[in-house]
């Protein structure tokens, strides 16, 4: 081109590309191509020119089509025969302004993504922009950094599964080492390149706000990689705000964990609070241990034996003999008495709950589970699990049982998440379990792992000498609370209770001496005549096994009272049982109306 704009020469290039013949360039202007130029800036870009030789602008040219094209233009000022001209090579630049635009896009469009979503649509838009064949980005799984595991991975127009992979031998390892971008326009000869069908990379590191290298982001071509200056700009921007969101995610994985934990410790919390509350309002039958008996201090010096290590008691006895009691002193004496002693009767709870009881359940486990309950198991975490009545138990949950006596681990009823507990177990009941294990209703394997350090509560008829001091504590322990001063208790009360059987123990005779306290009118205590027939009652029961005593002397209550189980004037209360711990007895006994 001349000063003037005149187009004096073409090459056959120009013509293709423009759709032009050389005659009809030699009689266009310049401002026929580019019309981002008029007559007046053409010449204000003139006047650069001859101090400045060469320059470089970008601008827009117009095929005769009418086609658009973004092109650069190299300007070169020179002097022929007298005449100046500018000779321009022209360079298309569609592709690289479509990558551009496109990039900018990538920008865009992930600006407002978060986390996952941001890898995801980073990749896609990276592969779709760039036109290679993979995109990924990647974090290091380990602080060796010889492993990566993708966050996205986009190849063949569709998002992959995630994978995991050793970096040895991959160009990913020359960027975790160097924490610099790393490009190969076209590798020949490296076994990654040629087993993955690879011939262009590009890499860049993600590196965190420490300096540490904590993945990288990666793109793969199947032909030669070309990739300008402002592009490599862009994406290591990117890969720059990738960090961010990987650390992003790594605190989110954390507070989860942690507000996860908070929950859980406030559901442990709020479950052991309601279960301490409920326990206060138990009324105990003892506060404190009872007696001068030699029998019975054999069995204390077992259980400050036990008590300091941490091995699972077993506590056999007749019901009513305090082995609650005896429990309870194993655990105020070891090393776990400033955690809880949770208590479970599994007498007392139907069949298909006993599950949800020990072990927790899932909201939705089963009807009515409207939110998630921690279970006796988890509240005892750190401290003992006092399993009364342990024969009680179900055969079908005797196994996950033995599983936490074995392994300290569980599930809740409906969940999946394995649980690991601490917990010192003291088990107790009045069956035979031997019996129970040869004749099948319970398991020799739970039974062995119980029976590790048992302990014999014995019952009151062989212990009769503390008698007198368990009549004056129950005393002490009723008139207050009924509005009589019990000062006298004559020797022929004292003498009647021991020479009675007890089949009730201990709890039996709390009973007896509340109601002595109640229908005592002055300060003497006063038995009246419940007492049975002492030569009659033990006249039989000496010749009935322990089982046939209790199945005559439960039914002989049950007449008495009319068959009538709970209340103040129930059974049960004579027994000094629980309702549904005599309710099951009746069944394992076979009494019936």
């Amino acid at each position: 081109m001349d000063s003037e704009g005149r187009i004096v020469y073409a090459n056959e290039t120009a013509c293709q590309n423009y759709g032009y013949t050389k005659d009809e360039f030699l009689s266009m202007l310049i401002y026929d191509i580019n019309r981002n130029y008029t007559q007046s800036s053409y010449q204000e870009m003139w006047k650069r020119f001859p101090a400045e030789t060469r320059f470089t602008l970008e601008s827009t040219h117009f095929t005769k089509s009418g086609d658009e094209i973004p092109v650069e233009i190299f300007l070169n000022y020179v002097e022929f025969e007298g005449q100046a001209y500018n000779i321009s090579f022209v360079l298309d630049i569609s592709e690289r302004k479509r990558k551009e635009k496109l990039l900018k896009s990538i920008t865009q469009n992930t600006t407002a993504a978060i986390g996952e979503d941001y890898f995801k649509l980073l990749v896609e838009n990276i592969t779709n922009a760039l036109g290679v064949t993979m995109a990924i980005v990647t974090e290091c799984t380990s602080a060796e950094k010889t492993r990566l595991r993708t966050l996205a991975y986009y190849e063949n127009g569709q998002l992959q599964e995630n994978i995991e992979y050793d970096v040895e031998g991959t160009p990913c390892e020359i960027i975790l080492e160097t924490k610099k971008p790393y490009h190969q326009k076209r590798q020949v000869g490296n076994d990654f390149y040629k087993d993955e069908g690879v011939v262009g990379y590009i890499g860049f590191p993600i590196v965190s706000r420490t300096g540490e290298c904590i993945g990288n982001l990666a793109l793969f071509s199947n032909q030669e990689l070309s990739i300008s200056e402002e592009e490599i700009q862009i994406l290591n921007t990117l890969a720059e705000r990738a960090s961010l969101e990987i650390e992003r995610n790594a605190a989110n994985i954390k507070l989860v964990k942690a507000l996860n934990e908070v929950e859980d410790l406030k559901d442990r919390l709020e479950a052991e609070n309601t279960y301490l509350q409920q326990e206060i309002k138990i009324e105990h039958n003892f506060e404190e241990i009872i007696s001068h008996s030699l029998k019975f201090k054999q069995v204390l010096t077992q259980v400050e034996q036990v008590a300091k290590t941490d091995a699972t008691v077993l506590v056999l006895g007749e019901s009513g003999t305090g082995k609650e009691l005896l429990s309870r002193a194993v655990h105020n004496i070891s090393n776990r008495k400033n955690r809880p002693l949770v208590k479970i009767n599994c007498a007392s709870l139907p069949a298909n709950l006993i599950e949800s009881e020990l072990f927790g359940h899932e909201k939705g486990a089963f009807t009515g589970a409207v939110m998630r309950k921690s279970g006796r198991f988890e509240l005892a975490d750190g401290g003992t699990i006092f399993l009364d009545e342990i024969g009680e138990v179900p055969i079908e949950l005797q196994a996950k049982l033995l599983r936490v006596l074995q392994e300290g681990e569980f599930e809740r009823l409906g969940g999946t998440k394995t649980i690991k507990v601490n917990v010192r177990i003291i088990a107790a009941t009045n069956r035979e379990l031997e019996k129970e294990v040869t004749e099948g209703r319970f398991r020799a394997d739970l039974y062995y792992r119980l029976n590790v350090f048992p302990i014999y509560s014995i019952p009151l008829r062989e212990r009769k000498e503390d008698i007198p001091l368990l009549v004056r504590h129950f005393v002490d322990k009723y008139g207050p609370l009924l509005g009589k001063r019990i000062v006298n208790i004559p020797k022929s009360v004292i003498r009647a209770l021991q020479t009675y059987h007890w089949p009730g123990n201990i709890r039996e005779l709390e009973n007896v001496i509340e109601r002595a306290v109640i229908i005592s009118g002055t300060q003497k205590l006063e038995l009246a005549g419940w007492m049975p027939n002492k030569t009659t009652e033990q006249s039989e029961t000496e010749l009935l096994s322990l089982e046939d005593f209790e199945r005559k002397y439960i039914l002989k209550v049950l007449n008495e009272v009319m068959w009538r189980v709970s209340g103040e004037k129930g059974a049960a209360k004579i027994l000094g049982m629980k309702p549904t711990t005599l309710e099951s007895r009746m069944k394992k006994l076979g009494i019936k109306r």
